[in-house]
């Protein structure tokens, strides 16, 4: 059996689920043990791989590549991402996200999900890549397709009418990189198009394209969820809320939390590449190891009173630790700053123009899977005086 994300096909395969903080850490930082590859799922059928023929032939991307390949990716997509070009974006992030609320300010309620953190995360992060902003709805209806293709379970002929529409988005790629090869402009495209290793290696365009939509997805779907759920977390209890009110400073603070609390990546997978003992129970080569990051996040061993939303704990285990709702290791997140600063400028916004922001009375939240290994809130109904 192939270690496969989405699902578990042969009856008498192994599969362990890794719930711990501590055994979660050992699988993370030991690649070679538990490699990242084989993860994509069972093959599309031969017609969609026809249509897919068509498109940019596939290429590793940092989700599924292990080493020694995944180092010289990472450096070269992680020179584009560097903490200083993130810093420089903020006021950019900071004007998308007032934009938003000049749309919405006069009406005094709004569902957040939709109306809010969908369209401020998608702006923000497409600006960020180099999409013209006439291209953003166009982008998200594409990566929304992506969930037909690569997730088995849905027709076969949406399954070909959605691949033809993927070629036709890793097209428009192609053609931003080669527009950002002769015309560099102050994002991230050009950053990646001309990214050199010291030795001269360069991304190819297979890996520009796939890395870029990738970059994108988990770049727009993971933030504009996390804003979501952190959002309610936050405005279920007033008392939270009104201290961010009070002092803007903790709000890093409460990202953090937040994201432990109640990050929306739940579980990815990997695979034994030899025989393992983790705490004392045998992971036979070839097994599925399922790691639970919401699991190790709420492990009470390492976050006592795990359900409790503490602001000054900051996310960090009693140990020093993180929180790993980015992942850790060589696997660690490559977009976790920029996320944590777009999802830290959103609740800001907020704070200073919605400070009377509130759930609407009665609300109970009502979560669900966009993909199989995503849990976050559907809708964040809210209320405020104009």
């Amino acid at each position: 059996m192939s270690s496969d994300m989405w699902m578990v096909s042969d009856e008498s395969a192994k599969v362990f689920v890794v719930t711990t903080y501590q055994d979660l850490a050992y699988v993370l930082e030991h690649p070679d043990l538990f490699p990242s590859g084989n993860k994509t799922g069972p093959e599309d059928p031969p017609e969609v791989q026809e249509e897919l023929a068509a498109g940019i032939p596939k290429a590793k991307t940092l989700y599924e590549s292990d080493q020694p390949g995944h180092t010289r990716l990472r450096a070269l997509i992680q020179s584009a991402w560097t903490p200083g070009r993130i810093k420089r974006w903020e006021p950019r992030i900071r004007q998308q996200a007032d934009a938003v609320i000049d749309t919405l300010i006069e009406r005094g309620s709004a569902e957040f999900f939709n109306d809010y953190a969908e369209p401020l995360m998608n702006s923000a992060i497409l600006d960020f890549m180099g999409v013209p902003a006439e291209d953003h709805e166009k982008i998200k209806y594409w990566d929304k397709l992506w969930v037909k293709v690569f997730i088995p379970g849905h027709p076969l002929e949406d399954q070909r009418a959605a691949a033809k529409e993927i070629v036709e988005y890793q097209r428009y790629l192609e053609a931003l990189f080669e527009d950002r090869r002769a015309n560099p402009r102050d994002d991230l495209a050009s950053e990646l198009v001309h990214a050199r290793t010291e030795d001269g290696s360069q991304l190819t365009m297979s890996e520009l394209v796939w890395g870029l939509m990738e970059l994108y997805g988990a770049g727009f779907g993971n933030t504009t969820e996390g804003l979501a759920n952190i959002l309610y977390l936050l405005l279920s209890d007033r008392k939270l809320w009104e201290r961010l009110v009070d002092d803007r400073t903790q709000v890093e603070n409460a990202v953090e939390e937040g994201l432990r609390m109640d990050g929306p990546v739940q579980w990815l997978s990997r695979e034994a590449a030899e025989d393992v003992e983790l705490s004392g129970v045998l992971i036979p080569k070839g097994s599925t190891v399922i790691v639970s990051y919401v699991a190790a996040n709420r492990d009470p061993a390492d976050f006592p009173n795990p359900d409790t939303f503490d602001v000054d704990r900051r996310g960090v285990s009693s140990t020093g630790a993180k929180h790993v709702a980015h992942g850790r290791g060589i696997h660690y997140c490559v977009g976790a700053g920029w996320s944590r600063t777009a999802i830290r400028i959103g609740l800001e916004a907020l704070l200073d123009r919605m400070p009377n922001l509130a759930l609407r009375e009665g609300y109970e939240p009502d979560y669900h899977l966009p993909a199989p290994m995503i849990r976050c809130v559907q809708s964040v109904p809210v209320t405020w005086t104009r």
